[in-house]
């Protein structure tokens, strides 16, 4: 990558960092119009702050290695067997907060013999007998485990019928308990024999030794009853014991933290000492294992510290089949109560829906012909939705009211010659521009005038996007590989900045909120964070695979701390990827990575632009618009190389163990490793 990077800045960057426009062209390509930074367009167009240069760190040692598609395992498992021979009574563990009615409650069926029992009337009218709500309302109660259900170590899970146990340890008792009595018996009789026969000794007149003998056999009798006795408590002890062990040996305890799984047992099954009941998989730890090519095999040992990207995977909130064909834009209202997603379609329709309302109805959008673009004004001015069309029509539609976004919108009075596929508002909303095919016009948005028309000679191929920036400049990507940083001004607007040599892979390029960076598709798997003020690559997105593509977009959110991109043929096919921003000069992490149903291609996204409704809004080709909650940044997590397997001749396995509790991984989930060799 850092060869990669250093080719790039040598094709891009000349003295100190200004692009030469012939470098790195073939033979035959038209030379592209010298950049004119200093170039006359009167006052300009609205407010302007300065560039924002992002500050470089210095590289230093190797690049990070990176393993991904790692496949997340949960790393303990216990099988819950049991120890003896038995029929289950319970399958549940322990839950005095589950509410009555739940059909997972349950209570131990000893619990409820002899229960008092009412009768009431039941559904049909018929008289039912049943428990005594109140009596009920005593007893334990119990939740029904199923597969999938998260158990705690040391929780009680499994009961066996352990009743003749219970008696032995009820007999045993009352046998401890009646020794003790005798006990308790002949030690007073010891103590009153001894007592008669130290009497008997002393008395005046003598005594006949028959007494003296009779005495002494008495005590002999007591203090056998007592050793007896003594005996009968020790047997009755060790019978308590015994009934003790075997009664815990009826009752099953989760050793590990885990979800359950494998269940092939229930409630009044018999089963055998030793045989299976279910399978715990324990979720506190985690193994993730992957590949790297066998190169790298001396640069990474057991022991290391690594960092893991878990890309965390999640069902839309929303799914609206809104359009017949694909989406060929989105927008979202900055309305921070009630934000309005606006979605446009080739099938001519244009949908306008409150995405704070689970169920709400969409109002249609009159159009004549395919829509092509869409967008919002921003805060600050009337909350409108401007759409672009294939008759080179603009129409603006008002959508400050959630309950009353009228079907009609109005048309502007100057036209496109062709379909408009580009629109974007000034920071400060007073401002439009559009794109049609090659040419780019700047609106009065407060008046709905034309202004002027950009130079149609810059670009070569029709304009797929563009952007304003808060420095008073228009960011314009195109089919020709090419992205154009406009200045602008009251009368007119000049190229400043050219910045060639994209793939042309990603129509849609974001620019940071800032205006300090803008999305440049280096390859079909690589994308840089360019700085607009000096052209320097201030940090990199990347995936790792042939399969692993970017396509149709890449959007920042309101904050530019997250980019949104969409994946393209192959493996992210019908994928967002959501990345956390990456410092100056550094490398995205992946925050999340989510897949429409069915894996439809994404053909539009848009975040939410307010702070109080964080989703994102995704449109596909096959005219579906799905919600998702916007994923936040997410912290680095660390994880230990356990295992490093060099025997292949092509590739080197990495084991890494990861502790879970936080995060919570789900088994066969999937996460990327970064290996830095110079730790």
């Amino acid at each position: 990558m850092r060869a990669r990077f250093l080719l790039l800045a040598s094709l891009l960057a000349v003295g100190c960092g200004r692009a030469s426009p012939d470098a790195g062209k073939q033979p035959g390509t038209p030379a592209q119009p010298a950049d004119n930074p200093n170039a006359d367009v009167g006052p300009p167009l609205y407010a302007s702050k300065a560039d924002v240069k992002v500050p470089l760190e210095p590289f230093t040692g190797r690049e990070p290695l990176i393993v991904p598609n790692c496949t997340v395992q949960y790393e303990e498992r216990q099988t819950v067997s049991a120890e003896v021979d038995g029929t289950i009574e319970l399958l549940a563990v322990r839950d005095d907060g589950i509410p009555a009615g739940d059909v997972n409650l349950v209570y131990h069926p000893r619990d409820l013999a002899g229960l008092k029992q009412v009768t009431v009337k039941g559904k049909d009218g018929r008289n039912e007998v049943i428990y005594d709500p109140a009596e009920l309302a005593k007893l334990p109660k119990y939740r029904r485990l199923k597969e999938g259900d998260t158990v705690k170590a040391g929780q009680l899970i499994t009961m066996l019928d352990d009743q003749l146990f219970q008696a032995r340890k009820k007999a045993a008792i009352a046998s401890e308990k009646a020794a003790g009595e005798v006990i308790k018996s002949a030690s007073k009789g010891v103590e009153l024999t001894m007592e008669k026969l130290d009497l008997t000794k002393k008395a005046e007149g003598g005594t006949s030794r028959g007494d003296i003998l009779q005495d002494q056999i008495t005590l002999t009798r007591f203090q056998e009853n007592l050793a007896q006795a003594a005996q009968s408590i020790a047997k009755a002890v060790s019978e308590l014991e015994e009934a003790q062990v075997m009664i815990l040996k009826h009752r099953i305890y989760s050793k590990i933290n885990g979800n359950v799984r494998a269940k092939s047992k229930h409630p009044g099954e018999f089963v055998k000492a030793g045989e299976k009941i279910l399978e715990i998989q324990g979720t506190d730890q985690v193994r993730l294992e992957g590949f790297l090519d066998v190169q790298y095999a001396g640069l990474v040992r057991r022991g290391m510290q690594v960092t893991v990207e878990p890309a965390i995977p999640s069902a839309p909130t929303k799914t609206l089949p809104l359009h017949k064909a694909a989406v060929t834009g989105l927008a979202v209202s900055a309305d921070p109560a009630r934000p309005i997603v606006v979605s446009v379609s080739a099938d001519g329709t244009g949908r306008a829906w409150d995405a704070t309302t689970p169920n709400g109805a969409a109002v249609s959008l009159t159009h004549p012909v395919a829509v092509r673009s869409v967008a919002c004004s921003p805060a600050g001015v009337p909350a409108v939705a401007v759409t672009g069309a294939d008759d080179g029509k603009l129409r603006v539609f008002d959508v400050s009211k959630a309950d009353g976004i009228p079907s009609d919108g109005k048309e502007l009075d100057k036209a496109h010659a062709a379909a408009v596929g580009a629109i974007a508002f000034s920071p400060d909303g007073k401002f439009l521009a559009t794109a049609a095919g090659r040419d780019v016009w700047v609106w009065d948005a407060t008046a709905w005038k034309h202004l002027y028309s950009l130079s149609a000679n810059e670009h070569r191929d029709a304009v797929t996007s563009l952007q304003f920036t808060p420095q008073g400049t228009l960011v314009t990507a195109s089919r020709d590989r090419s992205l154009k940083v406009w200045k602008l001004g009251t009368e007119k607007a000049a190229v400043t900045r050219t910045i060639d040599h994209r793939t042309g892979a990603v129509d849609v390029l974001g620019v940071s909120s800032d205006g300090s960076r803008v999305v440049f598709d280096h390859d079909k798997n690589r994308l840089d964070l360019l700085c607009l003020a000096d052209r320097q690559t201030a940090g990199t997105v990347q995936n790792v695979g042939p399969t692993a593509t970017f396509a149709a977009l890449a959007v920042f959110n309101r904050d530019d701390s997250l980019l949104l991109t969409a994946g393209g043929e192959g493996e992210l096919k019908g994928g967002i990827q959501v990345w956390t921003v990456p410092p100056a000069g550094g490398r995205a992490a992946e925050a999340a990575r989510l897949f429409t149903p069915g894996r439809v291609a994404v053909t539009a996204a848009e975040f939410s632009p307010t702070a109080q409704h964080k989703f994102l809004a995704v449109g596909t080709e096959r005219g579906t618009v799905h919600l998702w909650t916007a994923p936040a940044t997410r912290k680095a997590y660390t994880g230990t190389v356990e295992y490093v397997d060099a025997s292949d001749n092509r590739q080197v396995t990495v084991r890494v163990i990861m502790d879970n509790r936080e995060l919570g991984l789900l088994d066969r989930s999937g996460a990327t490793v970064v290996i830095n060799p110079g730790q």
